[in-house]
């Protein structure tokens, strides 16, 4: 009895790896190369702000200065080429100059970061921004500016933006 037992289970084994080595052979046609995603084709664009929110990095105080110095006017526009490779930014609105107002951009790493840890803008190879939010179902940029003396920070400030559309700006570009 033990005897057929075992050989019943060993037949029931041969059997399935005989299967998979039947549907391993199988050279299935997935369609032609496409590149990755990058991050420049989610974060390109021009983005509105929503709001931004200056962090006292000793206390953990936050304010919301969206309504105040006028930083409801501000609007990021971060520009690629027709390769969707990054090029030049521009700052407009009539917000305090807290980052620089044009030049060159790119992100630290054009894809999503292997060890999860945040992606980052380059403003002018100089200005690091901390991705805190990328966009995604939602069409949300967060990121984080954050000011430092002797490699301490004391104040961050994050700004939260939305994508314009060509719906929302009554543009087809």
């Amino acid at each position: 009895m033990r005897n057929k037992i075992t050989f019943l289970v060993f037949l029931m084994m041969l059997l399935v790896m005989g299967s998979f080595l039947l549907t391993s052979c199988d050279n299935t046609d997935d369609g032609s190369y496409v590149a990755p995603v990058t991050l420049y084709e989610k974060i390109g664009g021009k983005w509105i702000l929503n709001t931004v929110t200056q962090t006292d990095e000793s206390t953990s105080k936050t304010m919301d200065l969206t309504s105040l110095f006028d930083f409801n006017s501000l609007v990021i526009n971060l520009n690629t080429d027709a390769k969707g490779e990054p090029t030049t930014f521009t700052v407009d609105g009539t917000a305090p100059a807290i980052l620089p107002v044009s030049g060159t951009w790119k992100m630290e790493n054009a894809f999503v970061n292997s060890d999860g840890s945040s992606a980052t803008i380059l403003l002018n190879d100089q200005v690091r921004l901390t991705v805190t939010s990328l966009p995604g179902s939602k069409q949300v940029l967060e990121f984080k500016f954050t000011r430092k003396f002797n490699g301490k920070a004391f104040v961050s400030y994050t700004y939260n933006l939305g994508q314009e559309t060509a719906a929302l700006d009554g543009s087809n570009n």
